[in-house]
């Protein structure tokens, strides 16, 4: 029978110290490289929205000088409908009709941001401020959206209607998209100015109220247009402060 005394408790003891440390190295070693991995994929996370962000910026942009122009122009219709009939030009109303016929959306880039909301990767974002913001920005571009669909569907289902019964459409806006292919589409005679049927909306209180609600409905979306870019100018801010500290 092996006496106690024989045992080599200090060999024993060498090796499962040894073993604990292995363990623990390799858990480390481990914890590393996920950290490593986790810090590589949110860099590659926040370039993507950076990219993206940057674009519904310019974007935003283009809207906000668009919307302005729409909202100018809605407030003049208003003032010339308050003038005498027989002094309006009606080369003015013609392009001021032609742009309350306009009816351009614009859609904000999404996919970077809707892959990180729906892959669960949003906790890789360290930055809780910054995970806050980009959470919050899908309901704030829908606002923004819907007011936009707004002016659109004011357009579309009330104005183009009403002004169709009045005249013909093509003599206060002529403009045509090209063909498919690129080609410019052929000229389309510009036909005579429908004066009497211009210088009838003046004194109607329907194209009125249509008018008053464009440029109600446009200065919305330029309100919610603005808060959006508030929210956008903070994100990109965060995101590049972000990537900084990861150099």
């Amino acid at each position: 029978m092996t006496s106690t005394n024989d045992i080599q408790w200090k060999r024993i003891a060498a090796e499962g110290v040894a073993i604990v440390v292995s363990i623990l190295l390799a858990f480390g070693i481990e914890a590393w490289w996920q950290d490593r991995n986790d810090v590589n994929r949110e860099q590659h996370l926040l370039t993507a929205l950076l990219l993206e962000f940057e674009q519904n910026g310019e974007l935003l942009r283009q809207a906000r000088e668009v919307y302005e122009q729409y909202y100018r122009d809605a407030l003049r219709v208003l003032e010339v409908m308050e003038e005498d009939p027989d002094t309006i030009d009606v080369a003015e109303l013609e392009g001021l009709v032609g742009s309350l016929l306009a009816r351009q959306t614009f859609h904000l880039e999404s996919g970077a941001l809707d892959g990180l909301l729906a892959s669960g990767e949003m906790s890789l974002i360290r930055d809780a401020m910054l995970r806050n913001r980009l959470a919050a920005w899908p309901s704030y571009a829908r606002e923004w959206s819907e007011e936009e669909e707004a002016v659109f569907e004011l357009v579309e289902e009330s104005l183009v209607p009403y002004l169709s019964g009045l005249m013909r459409l093509r003599n206060v806006n002529r403009t045509f998209p090209p063909f498919p292919d690129g080609q410019a589409p052929p000229p389309i005679p510009a036909g005579s100015h429908e004066t009497a049927s211009l210088a009838s909306l003046v004194a109607s209180t329907e194209f009125d109220n249509l008018v008053y609600l464009k440029a109600n409905g446009t200065w919305h979306a330029m309100r919610d247009g603005e808060t959006l870019r508030a929210q956008l100018t903070a994100i990109i801010q965060l995101i590049k402060q972000n990537l900084d500290n990861q150099l």
